[in-house]
């Protein structure tokens, strides 16, 4: 049962998202189930679930209210909401009787509560393949035409992202067997920052939301799976990663290009609130304290709850008539012009990711790679790339007083 599951309540009017989240710890499955109702005027329930390791997968889950937007309510909220749904005609939920099967990619939950209603419900697995449905631009097929293109858009309305290659939009979260964000929130984030805490120049403290983006931020930056997708405001430096580890006969890069301002005059967030939440995609500016590569990468990053991030794009396309989400795949043929550009720009791994390593794999870029016939550059401006380079490797060796 491992996996993100949704769906819809059908019983209920109106009718409610559902959005379970399993991992199956051997032992047994663990996580939260989240039900929300699309007009707002009604609270959102969140439902902790532990199931046995071997069928018959039967529960009892118990309703944790939660605000239309996501939260927990205090005390006082969830007591006057409850009277509120009774005026309704309706019982508030509490202890619910839940038996589970797995059919394939189908998870079927049939369910009764004390009141003596019942009824069944039908997800379907999200699917995190790295198969990706979306095709290519057909107007920017070539460097030339995405180059145009980048430099006549208006700042700041679009972000990118690079990837070497055509696979799905996945958090590295998400691309991980886990699933349970609620669980990847109250422990995994806070042992990290226990862990990292001492070796972070500014004092960023955990339960503070915009901390905790920067933190998160920073641990996405150094290769631990968080629900962040990392974007950038610059087209040529999406390009970089896209080409950067390109193979010459591979699939085509991809670069991402998602309208920001648009999806923020729809679905713009203030406050971040992950795991009981609606399914969502926030764009974030993170802060830059203590992450040096924050201001060189142009960086952004999205947060989500979605596992498979393109058709959740792609449903509200077409609930709202808008293109959010589009790509420009380029032939990996044009690697060596590409890099070559995007050098003459001051866009380089060293660039990028300041330090040692990014000096050393800069250096080994301008000694190793292989001559390309086709690109010449002029001896002159080797000399002065490598003496630079050497400068900036010796300043990072000298000893500091």
């Amino acid at each position: 049962m491992n996996g993100q599951w949704l769906g819809e309540l059908q019983d209920d009017e109106p009718k409610a998202s559902i959005r379970i989240d399993l991992e199956d710890r051997g032992h047994g499955s663990f996580g939260n189930a989240y039900l929300f109702y699309p007009n707002g005027n009604l609270p959102g329930f969140q439902f902790p679930i532990n199931l046995p390791s071997a069928p018959p997968y039967v529960t009892t889950v118990n309703a944790t209210y939660l605000y239309p937007w996501g939260g927990v309510m205090t005390i006082a909220e969830r007591k006057a909401d409850e009277e509120r749904i009774r005026q309704m005609g309706w019982t508030p939920p509490s202890a619910i009787n839940v038996r589970m099967h797995e059919e394939g990619e189908t998870l079927r939950i049939a369910w009764n509560n004390h009141d003596g209603r019942s009824g069944t419900v039908c997800l379907k697995k999200a699917d995190t393949s790295t198969v990706s449905a979306m095709k290519g631009c057909v107007d920017l097929k070539t460097w030339a035409h995405f180059r145009q293109w980048a430099i006549s858009q208006s700042p700041k309305k679009y972000i990118f992202r690079g990837q070497r290659c055509p696979h799905k939009l996945v958090s590295s979260f998400h691309r991980t067997w886990r699933s349970d964000l609620h669980a990847w929130i109250m422990d995994d984030a806070e042992r990290l920052y226990g862990a990292v805490a001492d070796r972070l120049s500014f004092p960023l403290q955990i339960g503070n939301l915009q901390h905790n983006a920067a933190i998160w931020s920073i641990l996405q930056h150094h290769g631990y799976p968080t629900p962040m997708i990392d974007w950038s405001l610059s087209p040529f430096v999406a390009a970089y990663f896209a080409f950067e580890a390109a193979e010459k006969n591979g699939s085509a890069p991809r670069i991402f290009i998602f309208d920001r301002e648009a999806w923020g005059r729809r679905y713009d967030r203030k406050h971040i609130i992950v795991d009981a939440a609606p399914d969502q995609i926030v764009v974030l500016e993170t802060m830059a304290a203590a992450n040096p590569r924050h201001v060189p990468q142009q960086s952004l990053t999205t947060v989500t709850n979605v596992a498979d991030v393109e058709s959740f794009i792609r449903r509200k396309e077409i609930e709202d008539g808008v293109s959010y989400l589009t790509v420009c795949d380029l032939p990996a043929a044009s690697r060596p012009q590409i890099m070559r550009e995007l050098e003459l720009m001051g866009i380089t791994y060293g660039s990028l990711f300041p330090g040692l390593d990014g000096i050393c794999r800069d250096m080994k870029s301008l000694l190793f790679d292989e001559p390309v016939a086709s690109i010449t550059r002029a001896k002159s401006n080797h000399d002065v790339a490598k003496s630079t380079l050497l400068r900036r490797l010796l300043s990072c060796l000298r000893p500091t007083r």
